[in-house]
């Protein structure tokens, strides 16, 4: 009887254990990918990042010694690459998009997407970068406070131009 209790712990153990270690490999080998396409994306740019980040199938790079800041987004396998000198940047603003939805009684906000629009000197043009929508397989991680470090750190190097003319 004891042997046979054993047995069925040992098995239950297993199928609950292995599943977990199997996502959690899978996790890694996706995140192995996704750094991958990204270093084969940058190899021919030379900048020498100051700030980076990564997370999901996005990352920022910010290069102080060129003003350049570089977005990277993975889209089934292929990377689009956004390289943008700030010393054209005129103005930066965060587009967020919520759908309020009722929970216990209350109405919450849930966040649909948000992006960082960057708006340009000589033309009017502007660029969009999408850091979230809720139409991706990813859940939200930060992202609205990840919107507002680099808005902020877009800003000052962007005022940094400007002051540098004025001089």
């Amino acid at each position: 009887m004891k042997i046979s209790m054993s047995v069925i712990y040992a098995i239950t153990t297993l199928l609950c254990v292995l599943p977990i270690i199997w996502l959690i490999i899978i996790g890694k080998s996706s995140a192995k990918k996704n750094a991958k396409l990204i270093t084969n994306a940058l190899k021919d740019e030379n900048l020498s990042f100051t700030k980076t980040e990564q997370w999901n199938k996005n990352f920022l790079g910010f290069d102080v010694n060129k003003n350049i800041l570089i977005f990277i987004k993975i889209i089934n396998e292929e990377t689009k690459l956004i390289k943008i000198d700030l010393n054209t940047v005129k103005s930066c603003q965060i587009n967020k998009k919520n759908r309020d939805f009722k929970k216990d009684s209350t109405l919450e906000p849930e966040l649909q997407s948000l992006e960082i629009e960057l708006f340009f000197t000589k033309k009017n043009e502007s660029v969009t970068l999408n850091l979230y929508n809720i139409n991706d397989e990813y859940t939200q991680d930060s992202e609205v406070e990840r919107a507002e470090i680099w808005q902020t750190l877009i800003l000052q190097n962007k005022l940094k131009t400007i002051t540098k003319k004025a001089a």
